[in-house]
């Protein structure tokens, strides 16, 4: 049993404007209860307009809350997988590098009869793994040429990008031959992530030869074993 003073409070409230969620939150009240007790009172208009407009607001802010909550969950949850894989590789030995290597290889590097040892991508950190890969075999950066190839949309951003390769991997810009530009029908998310795009980037091994069929004589074993 409520007091008549709780009661009195719950319609004060009510004829102030409050609404009854919030007159029920702000007691300790169930919904219903307050809704029973102010069953007689009439809101103005401006009122009913006033609680409208709150419910709105409220909604929004309840699903931007859900939608970040949701958010870190699926974050904390990705990180928590891409920690299971780093327990599953482990350290990397140097027969393991090797492999992955000759994966790549296999999938974006040189397999025609000129001669050359050369492999094309537009991942930084792949490229990056390749030249890790190639030490294994002996070959330094300085015996590498470098080709790169943009859209034209981002032609007048060659200089930024060659700059952000030669960082990255920590070659000389004396290194790059020059740079392909392209015509290609981007779409506008492309174009949008313009602060993403690094182009794409040919990895060229002087006097490779030699390197290049050893790797395409380890791929040809792989390739039996399927």
């Amino acid at each position: 049993m409520y007091s008549i003073q709780i009661q009195n409070e719950a319609r004060r409230l009510r004829e102030k404007g409050k609404s009854i969620y919030d007159i029920a939150r702000e007691l300790d009240l169930r919904p219903t209860t307050v809704s029973y007790w102010c069953k007689n009172i009439k809101l103005t208009c401006s009122q009913i307009d006033k609680i409208s407009e709150n419910g709105k607001k409220k909604a929004r802010q309840a699903m931007l809350l859900f939608t970040e909550r949701q958010r870190k969950k699926r974050l904390k949850w990705q990180e928590a997988e891409r920690e299971k894989g780093k327990k599953l590789i482990g350290n990397l030995s140097r027969r393991d590098i090797t492999l992955v290597g000759l994966g790549l290889y296999w999938g974006e590097g040189y397999k025609g009869e000129n001669g050359e040892l050369g492999f094309t991508n537009s991942n930084p950190d792949i490229i990056e793994f390749f030249l890790l890969w190639l030490r294994e075999f002996g070959v330094s950066k300085k015996d590498l040429i470098f080709r790169l190839t943009i859209n034209e949309v981002f032609e007048n951003q060659e200089r930024k990008l060659k700059r952000f390769w030669v960082k990255k991997l920590g070659v000389k810009e004396e290194q790059f031959s020059k740079t392909t530009v392209i015509k290609t029908n981007l779409k506008k998310a492309d174009i949008s992530r313009k602060n993403t795009y690094k182009g794409i980037l040919r990895v060229k091994v002087r006097r490779g030869n030699a390197l290049k069929n050893r790797i395409l004589g380890a791929l040809k074993l792989i390739s039996t074993c399927s």
